[in-house]
């Protein structure tokens, strides 16, 4: 009798590595380009990990920012925002600094912004406040504390 092949699971972290890599790769030949990439390896792997479909939700909404597709960086936006709790979980220590790398929350800002959100947009200043995320957070929230 054949032996079985067994099959190697991957971590997250190595999944990750793998996603940030063919993005770096597809992102060469522009925004539609890596969105492409994302779409297709959110299509094929429907096992991803959820922290790793949040990095590639933050990944879609900057892509989707550079397409000027806000309706689009919205929706990656809620798909990050349901997938966020699974980052820390996922990463661990490196949570933190994959957090600060991410542009979901300020895109999320700009699109809201775009599409007259104003109180949307200002929900996302202040959950980047609650995160610490930056001080110029809090001058992003004041320009748009008018929209209280």
């Amino acid at each position: 009798m054949a032996k079985r092949i067994e099959r190697t699971q991957k971590s997250v972290k190595e999944i990750l590595e793998d996603l940030l890599s063919g993005h770096r790769e597809a992102a060469f030949n522009g925004p539609a380009s890596a969105l492409k990439y994302l779409n297709r390896t959110m299509e094929g792997q429907q096992s991803l990990p959820n922290g790793v479909k949040a990095v590639a939700f933050d990944l879609m909404a900057e892509a989707k920012a550079q397409l000027q597709d806000w309706e689009g960086v919205d929706a990656a936006l809620l798909g990050f925002l349901a997938n966020f709790p699974a980052l820390e979980e996922a990463l661990g220590h490196q949570f933190r600094a994959t957090l600060e790398a991410t542009t979901v929350l300020e895109r999320g800002v700009q699109a809201r912004s775009e599409l007259g959100d104003f109180h949307g947009a200002l929900e996302l200043c202040e959950m980047a406040i609650d995160l610490e995320l930056g001080a110029h957070w809090q001058a992003k929230r004041d320009s748009l504390d008018w929209a209280r």
